[in-house]
């Protein structure tokens, strides 16, 4: 496709104007990336609410306006030519370089559901949020992250011999991690990924509600007899590929923070946990981190209960515990977070797993943080989610739990834009 860029020749940095997926963007992030730059993505992506907003002037109307002056002032391009994007991320992680390759291009969308995998729920509020914004503004703008597999590495090693021979268009550095694109213009080479991807089933990692979202905003076009041009146009959207591969994948955890603990007393928890975990009292949050990434082969988890302590837990029998958790796979109740959510949190403890009384944490300084500022009583922390696990749950048609996953590093919003 011929992608929509921003023109060097009127941004000069092109680091300030691209910002993370829509999804992990604070109302802070949000404020400082408006203030970095007057024609940030963000301002696309995930525009203000204002308090005098209406049916014709809303975030969404806002985000169509700047797109569409942006590109008449030549603040955005469009490529001359089509082309599919190289895109690498370059990162370090636990000592060891990281440099992820992959490609950016259109994907056709499987309104039969049978080539795309899903690993996650999606909810009604950011799809209809999502198709809000692409009725208004008719372009991706964000590519959705795909998992492929390739055990000859037939397509990775087509695009690194190809960005050899050329710079990159963008080249840019954020949050410690390195991201260029480069534009794969020839033919022959396009040809031939597109012959090797053609028979491959296709993993979501990242954007399961966008990926809806443009399916039900193709068939809206279809039941409101749209043009046949914009039809075809829909049945399209702009995804990153990259090989389901352990080595370049890495996923993070994302730990847990309960507000009500049921009235249940920190010794009330040891005790009713000690029935099926071994619990190992530590003297830091530290030793707690640490101690839980040892124990990556089996079922642990890492728990702070504030002035009683952190805790490494690890489950006695996991054969036990399933039988607790109703339906569902051996593969999809042996996640870790489906045993916090269904074993530990609602047999054990009795506590509500509902969206209200849990809030997630990234970064695990945040959790101890918060509980120690008060108003949760208790945080438990994960090891991360295996890509292979990611690939069984796909593979059985089932969903994993929410927040099961978060792939590190995300494709960037605002590198090259698909409009429709």
């Amino acid at each position: 496709f011929k992608a929509v860029v921003y023109n060097k020749k009127e941004i000069k940095n092109i680091s300030k104007v691209v910002a993370p997926p829509y999804d992990i963007i604070s109302p802070d992030m949000q404020d400082e990336l408006y203030r970095i730059h007057e024609n940030n993505v963000v301002r696309l992506i995930l525009g203000k609410i204002k308090n005098g907003d209406t049916q014709t002037d809303n975030r969404y109307t806002r985000a169509a306006s700047d797109f569409n002056i942006w590109l008449k002032k030549n603040i955005l391009i469009e490529n001359s030519v089509p082309a599919i994007y190289i895109y690498t991320q370059t990162y370090t992680y636990d000592d060891k370089r990281i440099d992820r390759i992959g490609f950016i291009s259109l994907m056709g969308l499987d309104l039969k559901d049978k080539k795309v995998l899903p690993h996650e729920k999606t909810l009604t509020a950011p799809k209809e949020d999502r198709l809000r914004l692409m009725r208004a503004i008719k372009a991706n703008l964000s590519p959705i992250f795909m998992l492929y597999e390739d055990a000859k590495h037939k397509v990775s090693d087509v695009l690194k011999k190809k960005k050899k021979k050329t710079k990159p268009f963008i080249d840019i550095n954020i949050d410690s991690v390195r991201h260029r694109v480069w534009a794969l213009t020839d033919k022959e080479t396009i040809g031939k990924i597109e012959s090797v991807m053609s028979k491959k089933d296709i993993f979501i990692a990242d954007g399961h509600h966008r990926y809806e979202t443009s399916k039900n905003y193709a068939r809206e076009l279809i039941e409101n007899g749209a043009s046949q041009k914009e039809i075809d146009s829909s049945k399209f959207f702009m995804a990153y590929f990259v090989e389901l591969e352990e080595k370049t994948l890495l996923i993070m955890p994302t730990h847990r923070l309960i507000k009500d603990a049921r009235g249940l007393s920190k010794e009330e928890i040891i005790e009713k946990l000690g029935k099926y975990f071994t619990v190992e009292k530590l003297r830091s949050a530290e030793d707690l981190l640490e101690g839980l990434g040892r124990l990556k082969a089996v079922h642990a988890f890492g728990m702070y209960l504030g002035n009683a302590g952190y805790y490494v837990i690890k489950l006695k029998d996991f054969n036990e515990a399933k039988t607790f958790m109703g339906e569902g796979s051996a593969d999809w109740k042996s996640l870790d977070v489906s045993i916090l959510h269904l074993f530990i949190l609602q047999y054990v403890l009795g506590i509500s797993d509902e969206d209200d009384n849990i809030e997630f944490a990234k970064d695990p300084g945040e959790a101890f943080n918060r509980i120690d500022k008060g108003g949760f009583k208790m945080a438990f922390f994960l090891n991360p989610t295996k890509v292979t696990q990611v690939k069984k749950i796909a593979e059985h048609g089932e969903k994993m739990p929410r927040k099961a996953t978060y792939f590190y590093p995300k494709p960037l919003s605002g590198l090259v834009i698909r409009k429709m």
